[in-house]
């Protein structure tokens, strides 16, 4: 297992049970939020919620197949979907 420091509004390539740190560097809350229809790939929520300025850290589910998940959050500019690929 691997350990992953993203920043909330990339898309970024895990595998089963790695953990991911999220950081908040967008000026303002966050939540990460399940997109609808998809399913959820962490261990925690949803949602995450990520204070200003701050980061969170969660783990993806063991198992996970492997493919796209898509997930929302809320605070970044471009509001698209962002993706966690597995592996």
């Amino acid at each position: 297992m691997a350990d992953h420091t993203e920043d909330v509004c990339n898309d970024w390539h895990g595998g089963q049970g790695d953990k991911v740190t999220f950081i908040n560097n967008t000026g303002m809350s966050c939540a990460i939020k399940q997109e609808k229809g998809t399913t959820w790939p962490f261990k925690d929520g949803p949602p995450l919620p990520i204070p200003v300025g701050q980061s969170i850290s969660t783990h993806l589910k063991n198992p996970l197949k492997n493919g796209k998940y898509p997930y929302s959050v809320d605070c970044c500019k471009d509001k698209v979907p962002k993706v966690v690929t597995v592996p």
